[in-house]
């Protein structure tokens, strides 16, 4: 029972530094930037008590570094603000040993059967639902004369390193699965041809099918200057998501669990609901009077003149 509060504590207190990170972006506050290193250090220490710490963790260690010294010690080297967004996906990347830790723990009290590529398979695969949800909610902020894709700068940070560990979770995922003896499976089954897979194959292709969705919507961001539809394809992340939770719910052997079900239940609750808020915003912003510089709505101005 130590072994599992020590991981998901852990857990938690790296989930937080990252958190608290994507609103130290500026690196105006010294004490967010500390919180951030006291935060991310902490984790690392109650991993090391609970020996499941390992080198996945550096990633963790480099964000740390890099948030206490630029947004905490005010170091400002040169380009230290992209250098605090690598510092957030790195922080984003060093949940993935922890999840795996959490998992691997509970593996080892509460499940009979598998394996340890098995368990990271699962955990990697939860980690993926996780970042893209959050890529998802972020992106789905209703535009409105914002720098960057139709984004504040910070929640577009956020939102490309939620894309990114996605990424990244799904290829460790991938890995894990070619790995693992429990489940076995080829890489033409994983790349070209799910449906022929013995395990859940009708599962299995939904998952390839929210891959190829995920890597659409993240290319698509990625070459977002040079596609001038963009934004439709980036849509497919709403796909992506649609998909993931089937797959999840279909293929994932945790996914009866309750523990499971409150992970995709909240998913879908938030999603919906910051989807719904979006479509009401942009109805709402269309009935408005379009206004000039001063607040003078264009319909009494363009009166005024005649």
């Amino acid at each position: 029972m130590i072994p599992l509060l020590l991981a998901s504590l852990a857990l938690a207190l790296a989930g937080a530094a990252a958190l608290t990170a994507a609103f130290t972006l500026r690196g105006e506050e010294a004490v967010q930037g500390w919180a951030v290193a006291g935060l991310g250090t902490l984790g690392l220490a109650l991993a090391a008590l609970g020996h499941t710490a390992g080198p996945l963790d550096l990633p963790t260690v480099a964000g740390v570094v890099l948030f206490g010294g630029i947004a905490g010690a005010r170091w400002r080297p040169r380009a230290w603000k992209a250098l605090l967004v690598l510092g957030l996906f790195a922080l984003c990347v060093g949940l993935l040993p922890r999840a795996v830790a959490v998992t691997g723990v509970l593996g080892g009290v509460a499940f009979t059967g598998g394996s340890l590529t098995w368990a990271v398979a699962r955990a990697a695969g939860f980690v993926a639902f996780a970042a893209s949800t959050g890529a998802v909610l972020l992106g789905t902020r209703r535009p409105a004369r914002l720098p960057v894709g139709g984004l504040p700068a910070r929640v577009y940070a956020l939102h490309r390193a939620f894309g990114l560990a996605a990424v990244l979770a799904l290829a460790a995922h991938l890995v894990a699965l070619s790995l693992d003896t429990y489940t076995p499976f080829s890489w033409p089954q994983l790349l070209a041809v799910p449906w022929s897979s013995g395990y859940r194959p009708f599962a299995v292709t939904l998952g390839f099918l929210a891959m190829v969705s995920l890597l659409l919507t993240a290319a698509s961001g990625a070459l977002r200057r040079r596609l001038s539809g963009w934004r439709i394809l980036h849509a497919a992340a709403y796909l992506t998501f649609a998909l993931s939770v089937a797959h999840g719910m279909l293929a994932g052997t945790d996914s009866g669990s309750p523990a499971g079900l409150l992970v995709y239940g909240a998913a879908l609750f938030a999603v919906t609901l910051t989807l719904l808020r979006r479509c009401l915003g942009d109805h709402g912003a269309s009935g408005r009077p379009k206004t000039q510089k001063g607040g003078v709505p264009q319909e009494q101005t363009i009166a005024a003149r005649r």
